[in-house]
């Protein structure tokens, strides 16, 4: 199964931790996705997206474009960062350097106060990509999808294991591809993939 990810773009709120905040993309960041959608070489058979509107409206959009058939995979939505959510990142990062520090150096043992223990995202978001390729093998999905998904599923294909996430660029409307054989993951990146 191949996977083309894509990232969603800017969102409405400015440079906060949204995690699992549902906010909306702003017209900036609809162009950054349609900018990182012309990366990638199309021919999917279909759409999985995160329920997160910031990624399900371009979805959507998309679908109803190309008349693929769009699927909500629920597991493959942002990490919860608990009490940072909707905070400035730039304020919180003053304000809890120690944490936040052992947090980018160790996700595995470090999480943010109240926030989503990396070690479940990790079993959801691969959880997600066992039940994809246990019904889609032999097919070419596009996901669109968060950053700390796509870091993680990099990581995963390289080898780098959790502290590698932070050193990953993935920025707005970032898109690489991946392949998953019997649950195996493999980083091919296609068009402009930047990792």
């Amino acid at each position: 199964m191949q996977i083309d990810l894509l990232r969603h773009g800017e969102c409405e709120g400015g440079a906060i931790f949204r995690g699992s905040m549902d906010v909306a993309l702003t017209e900036k960041g609809w162009q950054q996705m349609q900018n990182g959608l012309a990366e990638l070489n199309a021919g999917w058979s279909r759409i999985v997206s995160s329920p997160l509107i910031r990624c399900a409206r371009f979805a959507e959009a998309l679908a109803n474009n190309t008349g693929l058939p769009l699927e909500r995979q629920n597991d493959v939505r942002e990490i919860c960062f608990g009490e940072w959510e909707g905070q400035s990142v730039e304020r919180i990062w003053r304000e809890q350097s120690q944490l936040c520090n052992a947090w980018s150096r160790d996700p595995d043992t470090t999480t943010p106060p109240g926030g989503e223990p990396f070690t479940q995202f990790r079993a959801r978001v691969l959880k997600a990509l066992t039940t994809l390729e246990q019904h889609y093998p032999q097919e070419r999905l596009l996901m669109v999808t968060h950053g700390g998904v796509i870091k993680l599923l990099l990581t995963e294909a390289l080898g780098t294991g959790a502290a590698g996430m932070m050193q990953l660029n993935v920025g707005y409307g970032f898109s690489t591809t991946i392949t998953v054989t019997n649950g195996e993951l493999t980083h091919e990146p296609l068009g402009k993939g930047r990792v």
